[in-house]
C-alpha cells in the first residue's frame, strides 16, 4: 500500500498528535476539489489510517531539509497519489495515501520543523494546538493557481517557501511558553496568546496547503478542479460546519435560478498569500 511505502518506526512522530490530522482534512473539505472531498468524506476512517501511518515514519520525514525531509516526502507522496489514482487503485487506500499527506503539510507547517522531535517545546505546543482546535475560526489562503495547474516540479519551490514562513514562529512561541512558566506551563495559556495566534495560523495554513496539494494531485491525476471564487489573493473565512462544496457553484449557473443562497464565506484580499 503506497500510504504505507516507507519502512516505519514507532512514533517517530512527535511534532502532532495524529488527531490533528483529521482536523486538516476536515477544515479542508471546502477547497478541495468537490469529487475527492466526498471520498475523503466516505473514507474518513481510511484518511485517519493513513495519517497515522505517516506519523510512524522515521523522524527525518517529519524534518525540514535533507534528502529524506519532509518536502521530498510530500513530493514524492504526492506523485503516488498521481499514479494510484490513474492506475485506478481502490478509492480507500488512495484515500489513505491524501490523510498521509494531509499530515505532512501539517508537519511542514510547524513553528518547529527544523527542530528535534524531543524538544518541549515542540511536544507542549502540540499538545496545546490540539486542545485549541475547536476554538480556531477556519480560515482558507486561497487557490493557488500556479501550483494547482502546474506540472511536476511545481511542488517543490512551493514546499520551500513555506517551511521557511512557518519556522519563524518558532522563537515567539518559545517566548509565550516561556512567559507562563515553560513548555509543562502551557494550560494556562489563553486564546488571548501569542501561542494561540500561532496555533490559528499553523491549522489553517496547513489545512490551506493541503487542500492545494490535493488539488494538484487531483488536477494532474485528470480530475475536476473547479476554481474557488474570489480563491486568488483572498482569505476567505468559512462561517459553518466545513462540508464538501458543489461540483457547479451556484454563482456560475445560468440566469433564472432563484439566486444564490446565503454566503457560508466572508473573503478578504490580502497583499500575499
Amino acid at each position: 500500500m503506497f500510504a504505507l511505502a516507507v519502512p516505519a518506526v514507532v512514533a517517530a512522530c512527535l511534532i502532532h498528535s495524529p488527531d490533528l490530522d483529521r482536523e486538516i482534512g476536515r477544515r479542508a473539505l471546502p477547497w478541495l476539489p468537490p469529487d475527492l472531498a466526498r471520498q475523503v468524506v466516505k473514507h474518513e476512517r481510511e484518511f485517519g489510517r493513513g495519517a497515522k501511518a505517516a506519523a510512524a515514519w522515521p523522524a527525518s520525514y517529519h524534518l525540514a531539509g535533507g534528502q529524506q525531509g519532509v518536502e521530498r516526502a510530500i513530493a514524492l507522496q504526492c506523485d503516488r497519489l498521481v499514479a494510484a489514482i490513474r492506475s485506478r487503485q481502490p478509492f480507500a487506500e488512495v484515500v489513505a495515501g491524501f490523510g498521509t499527506l494531509a499530515h505532512l503539510s501539517l508537519d511542514c507547517n510547524s513553528p518547529f520543523v527544523r527542530a528535534r522531535v524531543t524538544d518541549a517545546h515542540t511536544q507542549a505546543f502540540g499538545a496545546y494546538m490540539r486542545n485549541a482546535a475547536p476554538r480556531i475560526p477556519l480560515v482558507f489562503y486561497g487557490q493557488q493557481e500556479g501550483l494547482v495547474r502546474g506540472r511536476a516540479g511545481a511542488v517543490a519551490p512551493y514546499l520551500t517557501s513555506r517551511s521557511l514562513d512557518a519556522s519563524t514562529l518558532g522563537a515567539l512561541v518559545r517566548e509565550d511558553l516561556d512567559r507562563v512558566g515553560g513548555p509543562g506551563s502551557w494550560p494556562r495559556l489563553d486564546d488571548r496568546s501569542t501561542s494561540f495566534g500561532a496555533a490559528s495560523l499553523v491549522l489553517n495554513h496547513a489545512a490551506s496547503d493541503f487542500a492545494n496539494l490535493a488539488s494538484w494531485v487531483w488536477h494532474n491525476a485528470g480530475g475536476l478542479v473547479p476554481p474557488v471564487r474570489d480563491g486568488q489573493g483572498t482569505i476567505l473565512i468559512w462561517t459553518a460546519e466545513p462540508q464538501p462544496r458543489e461540483k457547479v457553484p451556484r454563482w456560475v449557473r445560468r440566469e433564472g435560478t432563484t439566486g444564490e443562497t446565503p454566503s457560508t464565506r466572508l473573503g478578504f484580499r490580502q497583499d500575499r498569500p
